[in-house]
């Protein structure tokens, strides 16, 4: 089962990321975040050499989903 359907099934949502700089492998996203029973406030993928996966930053807050 892959991890998003999984995630649906307990009412998780992904978050998007409007600048996808996600690494990928297979054309797939190696990374992912799901919430649920807040807010996503910002998300945003860092470029890096560093690693072989770029840091994703996810600002949430309390509340209801957008």
């Amino acid at each position: 089962m892959r991890c998003t359907a999984l995630a649906r099934e307990m009412s998780l949502r992904e978050v998007r990321f409007s600048d996808d700089q996600r690494r990928r492998a297979f054309g797939r996203p190696l990374d992912f975040v799901f919430y649920r029973g807040l807010s996503v406030h910002d998300a945003s993928v860092l470029v890096t050499r560093a690693s072989d996966h770029n840091p994703l930053l996810v600002e949430f807050s309390p509340g209801k989903p957008d």
